[in-house]
Protein backbone atom coordinates (compact mmCIF):
# COMPACT_ATOMS: atom_id res chain seq x y z
CA UNK A 1 0.00 0.00 0.00
CA UNK A 2 1.15 3.67 -0.62
CA UNK A 3 2.49 5.27 2.53
CA UNK A 4 1.22 9.24 2.61
CA UNK A 5 2.24 9.66 5.86
CA UNK A 6 5.39 8.29 7.90
CA UNK A 7 6.03 8.95 11.38
CA UNK A 8 9.34 7.49 12.91
CA UNK A 9 9.96 8.14 17.09
CA UNK A 10 7.99 11.31 17.26
CA UNK A 11 9.40 13.56 20.19
CA UNK A 12 7.76 17.04 20.97
CA UNK A 13 9.24 18.73 24.08
CA UNK A 14 8.22 22.11 25.52
CA UNK A 15 10.90 22.69 28.18
CA UNK A 16 10.92 19.99 30.52
CA UNK A 17 7.12 18.55 29.46
CA UNK A 18 7.25 15.86 26.59
CA UNK A 19 4.14 16.47 25.32
CA UNK A 20 4.74 13.63 22.15
CA UNK A 21 6.13 11.15 23.15
CA UNK A 22 8.10 8.31 20.86
CA UNK A 23 4.88 7.54 18.29
CA UNK A 24 5.56 5.62 15.40
CA UNK A 25 2.75 5.19 12.59
CA UNK A 26 2.31 5.52 9.01
CA UNK A 27 -0.96 6.37 6.77
CA UNK A 28 -1.68 5.30 3.65
CA UNK A 29 -3.51 6.74 0.70
CA UNK A 30 -7.18 6.65 0.80
CA UNK A 31 -8.29 5.87 4.18
CA UNK A 32 -9.43 7.51 6.75
CA UNK A 33 -6.39 7.61 10.05
CA UNK A 34 -7.79 8.73 13.25
CA UNK A 35 -6.36 9.50 16.50
CA UNK A 36 -7.91 9.45 19.24
CA UNK A 37 -7.48 10.88 23.47
CA UNK A 38 -8.25 12.69 25.68
CA UNK A 39 -7.70 16.65 26.15
CA UNK A 40 -3.53 16.86 26.66
CA UNK A 41 -2.96 13.67 24.84
CA UNK A 42 -1.02 14.99 22.50
CA UNK A 43 -3.40 14.43 19.34
CA UNK A 44 -3.03 18.53 18.17
CA UNK A 45 0.49 18.71 18.75
CA UNK A 46 1.25 15.94 16.67
CA UNK A 47 -1.16 16.80 13.82
CA UNK A 48 -0.16 20.11 13.84
CA UNK A 49 3.69 18.98 13.43
CA UNK A 50 1.94 16.56 10.08
CA UNK A 51 0.82 20.12 9.04
CA UNK A 52 3.89 21.63 9.14
CA UNK A 53 2.73 24.44 11.96
CA UNK A 54 5.65 22.90 14.65
CA UNK A 55 9.20 21.53 14.25
CA UNK A 56 9.40 18.06 15.95
CA UNK A 57 11.99 18.03 18.89
CA UNK A 58 13.31 14.57 17.61
CA UNK A 59 11.75 11.63 15.06
CA UNK A 60 11.32 11.15 11.26
CA UNK A 61 8.51 12.86 10.35
CA UNK A 62 7.13 12.66 6.17
CA UNK A 63 3.67 13.85 4.44
CA UNK A 64 3.70 12.64 0.33
CA UNK A 65 7.24 11.89 1.10
CA UNK A 66 8.78 15.41 2.24
CA UNK A 67 10.29 16.07 5.43
CA UNK A 68 8.12 18.11 7.07
CA UNK A 69 10.80 20.36 8.85
CA UNK A 70 12.79 20.67 5.53
CA UNK A 71 10.76 20.89 2.81
CA UNK A 72 7.52 21.76 4.47
CA UNK A 73 6.75 24.53 1.45
CA UNK A 74 5.86 21.77 -0.30
CA UNK A 75 3.41 19.89 1.54
CA UNK A 76 1.43 22.87 2.70
CA UNK A 77 0.29 23.34 -1.48
CA UNK A 78 -1.04 19.55 -1.20
CA UNK A 79 -3.00 19.53 2.15
CA UNK A 80 -6.00 20.73 3.11
CA UNK A 81 -6.37 21.96 7.40
CA UNK A 82 -9.24 22.48 9.19
CA UNK A 83 -7.82 23.49 12.61
CA UNK A 84 -9.88 22.93 16.09
CA UNK A 85 -9.92 26.62 16.36
CA UNK A 86 -10.99 27.28 13.36
CA UNK A 87 -12.99 30.60 12.24
CA UNK A 88 -13.72 32.38 9.14
CA UNK A 89 -14.65 35.93 8.16
CA UNK A 90 -17.76 36.87 9.79
CA UNK A 91 -18.48 39.67 7.06
CA UNK A 92 -18.02 37.76 4.07
CA UNK A 93 -19.96 35.58 2.62
CA UNK A 94 -20.27 31.46 2.48
CA UNK A 95 -19.16 31.84 -1.36
CA UNK A 96 -16.43 34.44 -0.60
CA UNK A 97 -14.76 32.51 2.14
CA UNK A 98 -14.29 29.75 0.25
CA UNK A 99 -13.14 31.45 -2.90
CA UNK A 100 -10.63 33.29 -0.78
CA UNK A 101 -9.23 30.29 -0.26
CA UNK A 102 -9.25 28.71 -3.31
CA UNK A 103 -7.79 31.75 -5.06
CA UNK A 104 -4.62 31.11 -3.16
CA UNK A 105 -3.84 28.38 -4.79
CA UNK A 106 -2.45 27.36 -8.52
CA UNK A 107 -5.58 25.38 -9.08
CA UNK A 108 -8.96 24.55 -7.03
CA UNK A 109 -12.01 23.00 -7.20
CA UNK A 110 -15.49 24.60 -8.89
CA UNK A 111 -17.02 26.35 -6.07
CA UNK A 112 -20.54 26.05 -7.27
CA UNK A 113 -20.13 22.69 -7.61
CA UNK A 114 -18.20 21.94 -4.07
CA UNK A 115 -21.27 23.98 -1.84
CA UNK A 116 -23.85 22.32 -3.75
CA UNK A 117 -22.13 18.97 -2.62
CA UNK A 118 -21.92 19.60 0.76
CA UNK A 119 -25.56 21.72 0.87
CA UNK A 120 -24.47 25.17 1.08
CA UNK A 121 -25.82 26.79 -2.00
CA UNK A 122 -28.81 27.95 -1.14
CA UNK A 123 -26.84 29.77 1.71
CA UNK A 124 -24.27 30.74 -0.16
CA UNK A 125 -24.52 34.66 0.11
CA UNK A 126 -25.36 34.76 3.50
CA UNK A 127 -22.72 36.17 6.38
CA UNK A 128 -20.37 33.49 7.73
CA UNK A 129 -21.14 35.16 10.95
CA UNK A 130 -25.62 34.72 10.68
CA UNK A 131 -24.68 31.13 10.23
CA UNK A 132 -25.60 27.98 12.65
CA UNK A 133 -22.86 25.94 14.30
CA UNK A 134 -23.36 22.99 11.86
CA UNK A 135 -23.45 25.18 8.56
CA UNK A 136 -20.08 27.01 9.89
CA UNK A 137 -18.21 23.93 10.51
CA UNK A 138 -19.18 22.91 6.85
CA UNK A 139 -17.88 26.09 4.93
CA UNK A 140 -14.78 25.05 7.49
CA UNK A 141 -14.63 21.73 5.95
CA UNK A 142 -15.02 23.45 1.61
CA UNK A 143 -12.52 25.80 2.69
CA UNK A 144 -9.97 22.73 3.67
CA UNK A 145 -10.45 21.11 0.56
CA UNK A 146 -11.37 23.53 -1.97
CA UNK A 147 -7.66 23.37 -3.49
CA UNK A 148 -8.47 20.12 -3.99
CA UNK A 149 -6.01 18.73 -1.58
CA UNK A 150 -4.36 15.00 -1.26
CA UNK A 151 -4.75 14.70 2.76
CA UNK A 152 -7.42 16.44 4.47
CA UNK A 153 -6.59 17.40 8.53
CA UNK A 154 -9.42 17.67 10.59
CA UNK A 155 -8.73 18.23 14.14
CA UNK A 156 -11.55 17.99 16.54
CA UNK A 157 -14.05 18.92 13.84
CA UNK A 158 -17.11 18.68 15.66
CA UNK A 159 -16.35 19.47 18.60
CA UNK A 160 -19.22 22.09 20.66
CA UNK A 161 -21.49 20.87 18.36
CA UNK A 162 -25.05 20.04 19.65
CA UNK A 163 -26.43 16.38 18.43
CA UNK A 164 -28.04 17.77 15.48
CA UNK A 165 -25.15 19.29 13.98
CA UNK A 166 -22.54 17.07 14.74
CA UNK A 167 -24.88 14.53 12.71
CA UNK A 168 -24.92 16.91 9.97
CA UNK A 169 -20.99 17.37 10.04
CA UNK A 170 -20.91 13.55 9.72
CA UNK A 171 -23.05 13.05 6.52
CA UNK A 172 -20.40 15.59 4.98
CA UNK A 173 -17.54 13.61 6.41
CA UNK A 174 -18.86 10.65 4.47
CA UNK A 175 -19.01 12.23 1.79
CA UNK A 176 -15.63 13.13 1.89
CA UNK A 177 -14.39 10.31 3.15
CA UNK A 178 -16.55 8.16 -0.12
CA UNK A 179 -14.60 10.83 -2.40
CA UNK A 180 -11.16 9.01 -1.82
CA UNK A 181 -9.42 11.57 -0.20
CA UNK A 182 -6.90 10.59 2.86
CA UNK A 183 -8.42 11.90 5.77
CA UNK A 184 -6.95 12.31 9.02
CA UNK A 185 -8.97 12.83 12.09
CA UNK A 186 -8.18 13.55 15.31
CA UNK A 187 -11.37 13.37 17.76
CA UNK A 188 -12.09 12.57 21.51
CA UNK A 189 -15.53 11.17 20.13
CA UNK A 190 -15.28 7.39 19.71
CA UNK A 191 -18.26 7.26 18.40
CA UNK A 192 -17.41 9.94 15.47
CA UNK A 193 -14.16 7.49 14.73
CA UNK A 194 -16.13 4.43 14.79
CA UNK A 195 -18.35 5.80 12.16
CA UNK A 196 -15.91 7.04 10.15
CA UNK A 197 -12.34 5.86 10.39
CA UNK A 198 -10.76 2.57 8.84
CA UNK A 199 -7.62 2.66 11.21
CA UNK A 200 -7.32 4.31 14.69
CA UNK A 201 -4.04 4.98 17.22
CA UNK A 202 -4.85 5.41 20.45
CA UNK A 203 -2.86 8.15 22.38
CA UNK A 204 -2.46 8.91 26.18
CA UNK A 205 -0.25 11.38 28.17
CA UNK A 206 1.92 11.49 24.65
CA UNK A 207 2.13 8.09 23.85
CA UNK A 208 0.50 5.64 21.79
CA UNK A 209 -1.35 2.66 23.58
CA UNK A 210 -1.95 0.68 20.31
CA UNK A 211 -2.89 1.76 16.65
CA UNK A 212 -4.62 -0.83 14.32
CA UNK A 213 -7.42 -1.44 11.97
CA UNK A 214 -10.66 -0.61 14.09
CA UNK A 215 -12.40 -4.13 14.02
CA UNK A 216 -9.50 -5.69 15.14
CA UNK A 217 -8.89 -3.55 18.20
CA UNK A 218 -12.16 -3.78 19.12
CA UNK A 219 -11.75 -7.83 18.70
CA UNK A 220 -8.88 -7.61 20.89
CA UNK A 221 -9.83 -5.54 23.21
CA UNK A 222 -13.57 -4.68 23.56
CA UNK A 223 -14.18 -7.43 26.46
CA UNK A 224 -16.67 -9.52 24.49
CA UNK A 225 -20.16 -8.77 24.05
CA UNK A 226 -22.57 -7.63 26.94
CA UNK A 227 -26.00 -9.02 27.93
CA UNK A 228 -26.83 -6.52 30.71
CA UNK A 229 -29.71 -7.88 33.00
CA UNK A 230 -31.32 -6.16 34.56
CA UNK A 231 -33.11 -7.35 38.47
CA UNK A 232 -34.97 -5.27 41.08
CA UNK A 233 -32.95 -6.57 44.04
CA UNK A 234 -29.97 -8.03 45.44
CA UNK A 235 -31.80 -11.71 45.70
CA UNK A 236 -32.82 -11.46 42.59
CA UNK A 237 -29.66 -10.89 41.11
CA UNK A 238 -28.10 -13.44 43.05
CA UNK A 239 -30.88 -15.93 41.54
CA UNK A 240 -30.32 -14.83 38.37
CA UNK A 241 -26.31 -15.30 38.53
CA UNK A 242 -26.97 -18.65 39.55
CA UNK A 243 -29.71 -19.25 36.97
CA UNK A 244 -26.68 -18.08 34.27
CA UNK A 245 -24.31 -20.23 35.50
CA UNK A 246 -26.64 -23.03 34.69
CA UNK A 247 -27.59 -21.47 31.67
CA UNK A 248 -23.85 -21.03 30.42
CA UNK A 249 -22.57 -21.45 27.13
CA UNK A 250 -18.71 -22.05 26.28
CA UNK A 251 -16.64 -19.15 27.16
CA UNK A 252 -19.50 -17.15 29.17
CA UNK A 253 -18.57 -15.38 32.15
CA UNK A 254 -20.80 -13.17 34.86
CA UNK A 255 -19.74 -10.02 35.41
CA UNK A 256 -20.22 -8.18 39.17
CA UNK A 257 -23.06 -7.94 40.13
CA UNK A 258 -25.21 -4.54 40.93
CA UNK A 259 -28.32 -3.54 41.98
CA UNK A 260 -29.62 -2.37 38.50
CA UNK A 261 -28.91 -6.10 37.00
CA UNK A 262 -25.84 -8.34 36.32
CA UNK A 263 -24.15 -8.65 32.78
CA UNK A 264 -23.35 -11.66 31.18
CA UNK A 265 -20.53 -11.47 28.81
CA UNK A 266 -19.54 -13.82 25.82
CA UNK A 267 -17.22 -13.71 23.20
CA UNK A 268 -19.33 -14.60 20.04
CA UNK A 269 -22.62 -13.46 18.29
CA UNK A 270 -23.19 -17.41 18.33
CA UNK A 271 -23.27 -17.14 22.27
CA UNK A 272 -25.01 -13.64 22.71
CA UNK A 273 -27.76 -15.05 20.50
CA UNK A 274 -28.55 -18.39 22.27
CA UNK A 275 -28.27 -16.85 25.46
CA UNK A 276 -30.59 -14.14 24.62
CA UNK A 277 -32.99 -16.46 23.15
CA UNK A 278 -32.73 -18.25 26.52
CA UNK A 279 -33.61 -15.30 28.35
CA UNK A 280 -36.72 -14.05 26.08
CA UNK A 281 -38.49 -18.04 27.01
CA UNK A 282 -37.72 -17.06 31.03
CA UNK A 283 -39.56 -13.52 30.37
CA UNK A 284 -36.09 -11.95 31.76
CA UNK A 285 -35.41 -8.17 30.83
CA UNK A 286 -32.24 -7.31 28.89
CA UNK A 287 -30.15 -5.10 26.52
CA UNK A 288 -27.31 -6.42 24.09
CA UNK A 289 -23.78 -4.81 24.35
CA UNK A 290 -21.50 -4.76 21.56
CA UNK A 291 -17.79 -3.91 22.08
CA UNK A 292 -17.05 -0.57 21.13
CA UNK A 293 -14.11 1.98 21.17
CA UNK A 294 -15.09 2.87 24.60
CA UNK A 295 -14.51 -0.14 25.49
CA UNK A 296 -10.88 -0.48 23.77
CA UNK A 297 -10.33 2.61 25.80
CA UNK A 298 -11.77 1.67 29.13
CA UNK A 299 -9.46 -1.07 28.79
CA UNK A 300 -5.67 0.71 27.32
CA UNK A 301 -6.00 3.92 29.41
CA UNK A 302 -8.08 2.75 32.52
CA UNK A 303 -10.83 5.62 32.03
CA UNK A 304 -13.21 6.56 29.51
CA UNK A 305 -13.63 10.20 27.68
CA UNK A 306 -16.71 12.53 29.04
CA UNK A 307 -18.33 15.09 26.39
CA UNK A 308 -15.53 17.51 27.55
CA UNK A 309 -12.74 15.27 26.44
CA UNK A 310 -11.71 14.69 29.93
CA UNK A 311 -10.78 11.29 30.94
CA UNK A 312 -12.88 10.07 34.00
Amino acid sequence: MDKIIEVKNLVKKYGDFTAVNGLTFDVYRGETFSIIGPNGSGKTTTVEILECIRAPTSGEVKVLGYDVVKEDKKIKKRIGVLPQDFDAFDRLTVEENVRVIGEMYDSSLEVRELLEEFGLWEVRKRKYGKLSGGQKRKVGICMAIVNDPEIVFLDEPTTGLDPKAREECWSVLEKLKDSGKTIFLTSHYMEEVERLGDRVSILYRGKMLDVGDIEDLVSRYGGGIKIVIKAKDLKYIKAMVDTLGEMSVDNGRVGAGRREGVTFIVESKEEALELASKLIDIGVEFEIKEPSLEDVFLHLAEGVINERGELV
